[in-house]
This record gives C-alpha cells, sequence and structure tokens, in this order.
C-alpha cells in the first residue's frame, strides 16, 4: 500500500497493477449485490444477447478503481470523492485486467487529486475508463 501525502504527489504521476476476473469474484459480488441479472450467470442467455458468454458485472470491474485509489493512487490517504465511469467493453471471466491511473491535476484548497483512470484487458482492448476525484487526507 502506497502512503503518498498531497504533497508528494505531482501532475503526470501514474500507478498500475493487474488482476483475473474469476468465478468466486463474480459469486462474491453477486451475493452482495442481490444482482440476479442473468446475463451475468447464464452463457446461453447472454449469446442470445449477441455475447461470447455471460458478461462480468460492470461495478465488479469498476470496483477495481477502488483498489487503484486506496493502494496506489494515493494509497492508505485516499477517500473516494467522485467518479464518472465510461463503460467500453464488457468483461469476461478469465479476462486480465490492468487497471491503471495517472493524476491530471490537484486542487490545493481541498487536497483533491483529479485521476485519470482506465482498465484494459489482455489484448489491450481499453474495456472502462473514468475521472475520479480523491481527497488526500494528509
Amino acid at each position: 500500500m502506497n502512503t503518498y501525502l498531497f504533497s508528494d504527489l505531482k501532475e503526470g504521476m501514474k500507478e498500475s497493477f493487474t488482476k483475473e476476473i474469476t468465478l468466486e469474484m463474480e459469486k462474491a459480488f453477486r451475493e452482495i449485490s442481490g444482482d440476479e441479472n442473468p446475463l451475468h450467470q447464464d452463457d446461453e442467455y447472454a449469446k442470445e444477447a449477441g455475447y461470447k458468454k455471460h458478461v462480468s458485472f460492470g461495478l465488479l470491474t469498476a470496483s477495481l478503481y477502488s483498489t487503484l485509489a486506496g493502494m496506489y493512487l494515493p494509497g492508505k490517504h485516499s477517500l473516494i470523492h467522485s467518479m464518472e465511469i465510461k463503460f467500453i467493453r464488457p468483461v469476461f471471466v478469465g479476462d486480465v485486467l490492468t487497471v491503471s491511473g495517472v493524476v491530471a491535476g490537484k486542487q490545493e484548497d481541498m487536497k483533491l487529486l483529479r485521476l485519470k483512470v482506465q482498465i484494459v484487458n489482455q489484448d489491450g482492448v481499453c474495456v472502462s475508463k473514468a475521472d475520479m476525484k480523491v481527497l488526500v487526507l494528509k
């Protein structure tokens, strides 16, 4: 876990990590969220909708943005203020996702970072991107 202070962070700083999406992750997310939509668990239903197999939950993959802020950029002293997410491509079990972010701006009076973040799959295809605002508590 990184422990950047607000004064340590500079525009252009980058961090990233990689995570594979698993059936166990989907099961845990389904239990937490209560989302039983067949698109997220029934391969045949998903194929009828035009996908190769069931589609992983968008908010499961987007939760990795929380990991980016809370563990990497800025890390320990972060508190997500807001986020605007665009889901671009579907994610499937077995996809290996690289989550990356860059400091795009700082607001000194609030100790607020603006991060440009994205998730790219193992084929180099961007599956989502977001603008995040993150408070740095120290």
